[in-house]
């Protein structure tokens, strides 16, 4: 029995040490970013009396089984599990990629290929350099940041806004209308003042840290001058403060002149001073105190620099408080006037268009006299006068002749001769 079992374990080791030895593992890239640990796998079954080493691309033995051989200390064999022969290979440089060969010394002689892939972050270039442009109003002017990196960085460009005109750089420089332009070089034709101010490149290919670049351009320009009042007034004997606003860079010689005559700095009248408003803006101000006569006038802000000069003029005049007159008292007479343009005669039952319509008078009713009595409606021999009548008063003079004769015809009759 003992023989029998002596035997089959003999069996069996020959068995096994008849048996090839294989790897586990296919053929695998690693990507690893640059500065970080790479771990090569290699995992071998049934090595037996077999050997293991590590080359490179260039057939340069760096490991065999688990002992560094090359003089590179960053170089190591890691075996977390038996059949574990994984080469490491610390802070990865760009010159580590390429390709590694995990060998075992069988004949022919097993090889598994493991491609390292370096990762290298966006960098530009020179980024020391080329900081500060100064550029002539109306000129071209080209921005670089060269960059590196594996995969190749795509560069954006980007501008920040400035104090001096934000609501005008769309309008009046064509550098803004392209924000996020893509590419190393950023060309600006005919720049102007609103193209001045700080640029930004950023490099990036996804492997972080994205990293940026500033490049603030300087526009030469002629001095502008703004002035707020262009009349001011002010009371004899008070003080007055005039301002102007001088954009301009280089920022050159900005005075005040009166009836274009430089003002005397001894003097004590005038104070001058100067504030700064931001990006190659400054306010001149001048106090004057104690306005005279002599004082007012014609005041000129004149300023001027490398690239050309500006002015603008203000007036200053006396400002006279009217003063109230002297309360008399008067006594008026309300005079009524009567228009002397005859009112026209209207017709009866007829409207009155300008003041509406009349009221209503009812009509006067007829004395009732006797039948027989002259005057009288029914007195037949009442007389009206004619049409021929000069006037109202013939007929009544008709009708008394008539009563004087009928009663004297009585009377003859009552008292007969």
């Amino acid at each position: 029995m003992m023989i029998v079992i002596v035997a089959v374990v003999a069996y069996i080791k020959v068995s096994l040490a008849a048996q090839d030895p294989t790897f586990e593992t296919p053929v695998v890239n690693v990507t690893v970013v640059e500065g970080a640990t790479a771990v090569l796998p290699c995992k071998v079954s049934h090595l037996g009396r077999h050997k293991v080493a590590w080359t490179d691309q260039w057939s340069t033995l760096l490991a065999f089984m688990d002992t560094r051989i090359i003089d590179d200390e960053r170089i190591s064999v890691d075996r977390p599990y038996g059949n574990d022969w994984n080469l490491h290979i610390s802070g990865v440089k760009l010159d580590d990629q390429g390709i590694y060969n995990c060998q075992i010394n069988t004949k022919p002689v097993k090889i598994q290929t493991v491609v390292l892939n370096i990762l290298v972050p966006p960098r530009i270039l020179g980024a020391q350099s080329d900081t500060e442009v100064v550029v002539n109003e109306g000129l071209s002017v080209s921005l670089s940041c060269n960059v590196s990196g594996i995969p190749r960085p795509t560069v954006m460009w980007y501008k920040k806004p400035t104090q001096i005109g934000q609501t005008k750089e769309s309008e009046f420089c064509p550098a803004t209308s392209r924000i996020g332009f893509s590419g190393e070089v950023l060309m600006i034709h005919n720049v102007t003042r609103y193209c001045g101010g700080k640029y930004e490149c950023v490099a990036d290919n996804g492997v972080p840290p994205a990293v940026k670049r500033q490049i603030n351009v300087g526009v030469k320009f002629p001095p502008e001058i703004h002035i707020h009042n262009k009349r001011i007034a002010q009371v004899r004997g008070k003080d007055t403060i005039l301002e102007c606003v001088v954009t301009a860079h280089p920022q050159g010689v900005s005075v005040w002149k009166f009836e274009n005559r430089p003002l005397p700095t001894t003097m004590q009248k005038y104070r001058v001073e100067v504030f700064e408003e931001g990006s190659h803006t400054i306010t001149l101000s001048l106090r004057i105190s104690q306005l005279n006569e002599e004082d007012y006038g014609e005041y000129t802000c004149v300023a001027s620099n490398s690239m050309g000069s500006d002015s603008k003029r203000t007036l200053l005049y006396e400002h006279i408080i009217p003063t109230k007159p002297p309360t008399t008292t008067t006594t008026t007479t309300k005079a009524t006037t009567t228009s002397l343009r005859p009112t026209p005669a209207k017709t009866p039952g007829a409207y009155d268009y300008e003041n509406g319509p009349p009221e209503y008078i009812p009509r006067p009713k007829l004395k009732q006299v006797h039948p027989l009595l002259p005057g009288s409606n029914n007195d037949p021999l009442a007389v009206s006068g004619s049409a021929g009548s000069k006037g109202p008063d013939s007929g009544a003079k008709k009708n008394s002749a008539f009563i004087i004769v009928v009663l004297m015809c009585i009377f003859s009759l009552i008292n007969p001769v």
